[in-house]
């Protein structure tokens, strides 16, 4: 006893152990408090919507999933049923349900989270999800049974290298025995490991084979860790042996999902051999065998193992004198000694914390309410003509749109209309408030307003968050594109993103362009799907406001939306905006990378190199309407913007140019004082009849006061005009 515990080395040993009460503690404490995190998964979804619900999920509160786009449904349910995935999110715009796909190998507490999530996610959006479970319908006795196979091949590995050092020392007299010992512990223990797991394991012969493989690979590892360890660190070698595959292997003691713990949890298991091992051990157990990261990871860990043990052995030999090394019998029991004092507390304590620890429930997350819903039907009666449209213009409304500008439209499958309004007035007499944009959805015989959660704005203000809280940026919306799809339409609204600078009703700062996209089912509501800032915020009318106008377009069978620039000089007596064209695969029109330019002669990825297709002096509104009609192609514009007084058409061949220097088609000036008529917009799919278009302007009054008193006076007015 003397001999083994000297007064440094007792004190040595007494802060060890304190040290391992703390650390017992420390790895018992993440099993208390359970939630997902990084989970992997996958989203299967349109391309155009895909990456934004990807970012959307990624960015829930504690980073739950680590999820990817993915485009085949079949092959990520194939990756879920082995267990690759926890869960894929399958989406189908063409109703308002969608697919979950879990996993039943996967511990049922994440998959449970991950429903309980992913239906939040959507029910944002007024939809609902449907969970298959994919996966061996005994995945429960599975995973018990692939739990205490892992434990086992742990107290193999460990136990084995603890009984040889206590029946023979912890070190071989010289390199011959070492190899021996080596060579011998770790076949002894793989192949031992490897009759448990064949005896153990359920199914065909190629599952207990991978079982079976899993758990001698197991203990192996364990054993040539351990075996390295105290090579390198003498008898505290083994209690770091014990705190280490404790630590990276707490997940598969204490039977907790690693992707329930926060901190370093995940990485340590992926990373160490009792984590590695376990899933090897799940991949043969639930027929679907791994041969991937855990079989490369067990690997490392063993040559890594046998290297260290060669070096230690070499400096051993060569630093202890030839009479110490001969003195194998003092030596192991001292070793003995300070294993019993050491090691049987401490894997006492840690295993005990580990597998007698109590299973805790997931964290569950509230229930968001949905996006969108509609508002009772007003009553139209039929609407057939221009002068149906003024007369429902002119409807007193509800209090969800008492007036508005723009009045952005596109054609839905199912027949109704979908119009985009910028500032909206809201409200009843005496309490009105403007919101920045807003959407009604017209049908055979009546409007309704789409009434977001809050009753805020369909598209919702961007706030900066923090100390240095900004000005909420708001959307006003410029164009409106259906694109019709297999049972449902994807409506892109393309929008200026606008930050207030003063209390004027002129006091604000363009700050670039952005695109919406709302999923619409036959018959349903409306519901923001995506929403992307397209570039960096630049204050300005010099810079360019892309998709002040937008169409798409099929060109030899590919799909484009067309987006047209403008933008405005800030030059003394030059009203009017510029023109310029950019084009992008519809799928890919959230993508700015993906966007090009037309520079006069090609398209091109540089915007600085966008051709101005028409000139701003006597140019056209900053939002503005072009379309094609058969082989010609219009804008419909006021000329000069504001301080202008004729609405424009300009042609042109193709929408690349030349374009003429227009031609007025109408007065568009103010009836009474304060009044402003502005933005005309072309609406090509309303009410068609060949050579002219219906037309919509903007009237509003510079006095709020005016139009607060009377909302009416805050509507879009129709007229049809020809095309020349």
């Amino acid at each position: 006893m003397a001999e083994a515990f000297p007064l440094p080395v007792a004190v040595i040993l007494g802060l060890v152990l304190a040290c391992e009460v703390i650390a017992g503690l420390v790895l018992w404490r993440p099993l208390t408090d359970l939630a997902p995190h990084d989970v992997p998964g996958a989203l299967v979804a349109p391309p155009v919507v895909a990456g934004q619900l990807v970012a959307e999920i990624e960015s829930l509160p504690g980073h739950p999933f680590s999820v990817f786009a993915a485009s085949d449904a079949g092959d990520v349910r194939s990756d879920v049923e082995r267990g690759d995935l926890y869960g894929a999110l399958v989406v189908d715009l063409r109703g308002t349900t969608h697919t979950v796909f879990v996993s039943t190998v996967r511990d049922p507490q994440v998959t449970r989270a991950i429903r309980v999530r992913v239906e939040n996610v959507m029910a944002a959006r007024g939809a609902r999800v449907e969970v298959t479970e994919v996966g061996p319908a005994d995945a429960g006795a599975r995973r018990d049974r692939a739990h205490w196979l892992s434990v086992a091949g742990l107290g193999l590995g460990f136990l084995a290298v603890v009984g040889v050092g206590w029946a023979r020392g912890p070190y071989a007299a010289d390199a011959r025995r070492g190899v021996g010992r080596v060579a011998g512990l770790g076949l002894g223990i793989g192949t031992a490991g490897a009759l448990l797991g064949l005896v153990a394991a359920l199914g065909s012969t190629g599952e207990r084979l991978a079982t079976g493989a899993g758990v001698g690979a197991l203990a192996m590892g364990v054993a040539l860790t351990t075996m390295a360890l105290q090579a390198v660190f003498g008898w505290t070698g083994l209690g770091l042996a014990v705190v280490g595959l404790v630590g990276s292997g707490l997940p598969v003691l204490a039977r907790v999902d690693p992707y329930l713990l926060g901190g370093p949890w995940r990485v340590l298991t992926r990373l160490g051999v009792p984590g590695a091992g376990s899933e090897a051990v799940l991949g043969g157990l639930s027929g679907q065998p791994r041969w991937g990261a855990e079989w490369a990871v067990l690997g490392a860990w063993t040559v890594a193992a046998v290297v260290t043990l060669w070096l230690a052995g070499r400096v051993r030999r060569r630093t202890l004198p030839a009479e110490r090394q001969q003195a194998g019998r003092a030596l192991t029991r001292v070793w003995r000694l300070r294993v019993l004092a050491l090691v049987v507390p401490l894997t006492a304590l840690l295993v005990g914390a580990t597998v007698l620890v109590p299973r805790h429930t997931v964290a569950s997350t509230a229930v968001l309410p949905p996006v969108a819903t509609s508002t009772t039907c007003l009553a139209t009666g039929a609407v057939s003509s221009v002068a149906d449209l003024n007369r429902i213009a002119a409807l007193r409304g509800g209090p969800l749109f008492r007036g508005g500008d723009v009045g952005a439209d596109a054609l839905l499958q199912d027949g109704r209309r979908v119009w985009m309004f910028g500032d909206t007035l809201r409200g009843e007499a005496g309490a009105l408030s403007f919101v920045r944009n807003s959407m009604l959805v017209l049908g055979p015989d009546c409007i309704q307003a789409v009434r977001p959660a809050g009753n805020g704005a369909i598209i919702p203000d961007r706030v900066t968050a923090g100390a240095a809280r900004q000005p909420a940026v708001g959307y006003w919306p410029m164009a409106t594109v259906a694109d019709h799809r297999d049972g449902f339409d994807l409506v892109y609204v393309t929008a200026q993103r606008v930050r207030t600078t003063g209390s004027g009703s002129m006091d604000f700062e363009n700050l670039g362009a952005s695109v919406a996209v709302f999923v619409v089912p036959r018959g349903g509501v409306p519901q923001l799907m995506a929403l992307q800032d397209i570039g960096a915020d630049r204050a300005g009318r010099a810079f360019v406001t892309w998709g002040a106008a937008a169409t798409l377009v099929s060109d030899g069978g590919a799909r484009y939306l067309y987006l047209f620039g403008t933008a405005n000089p800030s030059a003394d007596l030059v009203f009017g905006y510029s023109l310029r064209v950019a084009r992008v695969p519809v799928d890919a029109v959230l993508d700015a990378g993906a966007w090009t330019y037309w520079d006069g002669r090609s398209w091109v990825a540089d915007e600085a190199a966008a051709a101005v297709l028409i000139p701003a002096v006597n140019g056209v509104s900053q939002t503005l309407s072009v379309f094609p009609v058969g082989e010609r192609w219009y804008a419909v514009s006021k000329r000069d913007d504001f301080l202008g007084k004729d609405l424009t058409v300009w042609s042109a061949p193709s929408a690349t140019g030349p374009w003429d220097g227009g031609k007025a088609v109408a007065p568009l000036v103010a009836s009474a004082p304060g009044q402003v008529r502005y933005m005309p917009l072309a609406h090509p799919d309303l009410f068609p009849e060949p050579g002219s278009v219906v037309v919509s302007y903007s009237s509003n009054n510079l006095d709020l006061g005016v139009v607060s008193n009377d909302p009416l006076q805050y509507r879009p007015t129709f007229l049809r005009i020809r095309l020349p």
